[in-house]
């Protein structure tokens, strides 16, 4: 509106000058002030719509690139950046295979929606700076761009890992590099480069060339005294600027401006720096202003016509308010939408209308906000099965949740609600699923509470692992006290259900910790965020060994190591489960530190049994039995303690007692 208002002003002194008259010589002085000055605005105009253009077209280059990582192929070039093949293990043949392979599947995917209406090209390259794909050279690729200015700045962190250029189509540099080609027009083109970064390095780049006469001519400069001229670096023009006014231009410093005499009319030339980003030059705009086809428009109007020009103004000022504002609107309107989206607001769109540089716009804001809502939702609904802060390391760190895994030391946990396979069948499925989910519901989020990650629920049964994919060394201690939440659930579940005559249910946890393999695990249609390895099968293990021992929860010594101190409970047995060679000490879990000091009877039943295992263990099996009965006159319902005593005396006891470990031929 500032523009607008500034021609209105000028307009209504125009018309005054003329209305009220004097001498030709002052009229003549005041119209050719007012035409220098109508030059200096329009220059201006034509300076701010150009960076103006520039900058919309940067935000939709922006957003595109942005949205391009959705494309599968895109997160293809982007984990090739980490795949260091060439430390001597690779070939050059291999290398190239790989860039071939890429090339093609970029080819094969759709980006009509990335390079529509640019008048120009849309190019991307790999993290070597290597031509992947060029929309006006599908053949071409391994092209180097790196002597490109704009790509190489994108490369650089200095640079903000975005640049732009002006470049000519004919440069040999540019020709070399394979981005233009057989489609593509002559000329200056406007050059913008943004990579896409992870983890502070550039995995792949994103080029965007605008033709210049498109940029210029989109201007909209009704002022046909005007003229505009864009002058590369290597010194390329494009433009319809007298030659006179371009030698004039190119001998002066940026910023200064100078009348010129072309063919015996007046000329106002000025040069200024075309501004790409961060207030980076990277051309020269030469502007022209005929000042005297200005001086004769503004004397037309003079005598008869006065009352005419005066209608015509009239009609030019409501034409003009009318048209600026219907032009405005969408701008307005991205706008409003725009510190929508700030303030949190995804649930809005804009009416994109035409297929020009605003209804581009606008189609690529509605696609941000939907692929922005889509991220929401992921980030809501994952936030159900994991802690917060995880689901927010996962969107800031990426690479953590790449295909193919990592080796991590973890804590795995494995639970399982003791016969209730027996309640599904006495009971309606309605009834059954009702209580699954009231106890699942209440695990889970008690798991995520305590920093675990939900692997999956088998059946009755839950499945999560602590460590990843944020790194903690209390992994642990918050899977024990997971599995301590296990018994609350059940404990509260059970006062709940009291009453209502279905069965008390009990729950058995097995832990283990050890070396895992932990990601995305699966194949290209479908993968889960998941662990494997020995460890996670040991663990597995230990959940229904508990049936042995009538305990509630085992954990094997490496678990029982990195809590000792922090929780209660005792060691239990050395034993070899099925399908492992070797044996592993096996520990309850009681409660937290502080649990046995107000349980007094478990505690003497806990030393009673710490001195029963040790006789076991030395093979005096009579003093082993008064120690174990010695611990169930403490507690008589103590399973471990009836367990062993139960042993002492079988030969399967016995064989036991030869090595110490006990083996469990069942799963």
């Amino acid at each position: 509106m500032n523009s607008l208002r500034a021609k209105l002003a000028l307009a209504f002194s125009a018309v005054a000058l003329l209305a009220v008259g004097g001498t030709a010589l002052a009229g003549l002085r005041i119209f050719s002030e007012r035409a220098v000055q109508h030059a200096g605005d329009t220059f201006e105009e034509a300076r701010g719509q150009l960076k103006k253009t520039l900058h919309l077209r940067y935000e939709a280059f922006q957003a595109v690139s942005d949205l391009s990582y959705v494309l599968p192929v895109m997160r293809q070039v982007t984990a090739e950046a980490t795949d260091e093949s060439d430390f001597g293990l690779g070939s050059e043949e291999d290398d190239v295979a790989k860039l071939k392979t890429l090339h093609d599947n970029l080819v094969d995917a759709d980006w009509g929606w990335a390079d529509k209406g640019s008048h120009g090209f849309f190019a991307v390259a790999d993290y070597k700076g290597r031509l992947l794909y060029a929309s006006e050279n599908e053949k071409a690729h391994g092209g180097d761009l790196r002597p490109l200015q704009a790509v190489d700045q994108a490369f650089d962190a200095e640079f903000g890992h975005a640049g732009a250029m002006v470049i000519d189509a004919a440069d040999p540099v540019v020709a070399r590099s394979g981005m233009v080609g057989p489609k593509t027009r002559p000329g200056l083109y406007v050059v913008f480069a943004r990579a896409t970064v992870f983890g502070g390095e550039p995995r792949a780049v994103f080029i965007q060339g605008w033709r210049a006469g498109n940029l210029l001519s989109d201007l909209g400069i009704a002022d046909k005294a005007a003229r505009l001229s864009l002058v590369a670096p290597d010194g390329s023009t494009h433009g319809d600027q007298p030659d006179v006014c371009m030698a004039t231009a190119r001998a002066m410093e940026i910023g200064a401006s100078a009348e010129v005499d072309v063919d015996g009319r007046r000329w106002l030339v000025q040069r200024v720096a075309l501004e790409g980003l961060a207030g980076r030059p990277i051309a020269d705009l030469v502007l022209g202003y005929d000042l005297d086809q200005r001086l004769s428009t503004l004397l037309e109007g003079v005598g008869l016509l006065r009352l005419v020009a005066i209608a015509l103004l009239v009609i030019a000022l409501l034409l003009g308010f009318a048209l600026a504002s219907r032009m405005a609107r969408p701008i307005r309107d991205l706008s409003a939408a725009a510190d929508r989206v700030a303030s949190g607001d995804l649930n809005v769109t804009v009416v994109a209308k035409g297929n020009d540089e605003i209804g581009n716009l606008g189609h690529a804001f509605n696609r941000m906000t939907e692929g922005l809502r889509e991220r929401d939702q992921i980030k809501s609904t994952f936030k159900r099965y994991v802690a917060p802060d995880v689901v927010e390391y996962l969107l800031t760190n990426p690479e953590a949740n790449s295909p193919g895994g990592q080796r991590r030391r973890l804590t795995m946990l494995f639970s399982d609600l003791a016969g209730f396979t027996s309640i599904s069948e006495a009971r309606e499925p309605e009834e059954v699923v009702s209580l699954l989910n009231r106890y699942l519901g209440r695990v889970s989020e008690a798991l995520v509470d305590r920093g675990g990650t939900l692997d999956k629920y088998m059946g009755d049964g839950v499945m999560a692992f602590f460590g990843a994919p944020i790194p903690c060394e209390k992994d642990a201690l918050g899977a024990v006290l997971a599995a301590l939440d296990h018994i609350r659930v059940v404990k509260d579940l059970n006062a709940e259900l009291l009453g209502t005559g279905m069965p008390k249910l009990e729950v058995r946890v097995g832990l283990h910790r050890g070396d895992v393999i932990v990601g995305n695990i699966g194949g290209e249609q479908s993968q889960d965020y998941t662990v494997i390895g020995d460890a996670v099968n040991l663990a597995a293990r230990l959940e229904p060994a508990n049936k042995i021992y009538g305990t509630s929860i085992l954990c094997s010594e490496q678990v029982w190591r990195q809590v000792e101190g922090r929780v209660d409970g005792r060691e239990i047995d050395s034993i070899r489960v099925k399908g492992r060679v070797e044996s592993v000490r096996i520990f309850e879990v009681l409660g937290q530190a502080g649990w046995l000091a107000v349980h007094p009877d478990k505690a003497r039943c806990v030393a009673a049994y710490a001195e029963g295992l040790r006789l076991y263990r030395a093979r005096s099996f009579s003093d082993a039995l008064k120690a174990f009965d010695v611990a169930l006159v403490a507690d008589m319902e103590d399973g471990p303690a009836n367990a062993m005593r139960t042993r002492v005396g079988s030969s399967e006891g016995a064989d036991a007692s030869m090595s110490g470990v006990f083996n469990i031929t069942s799963k």
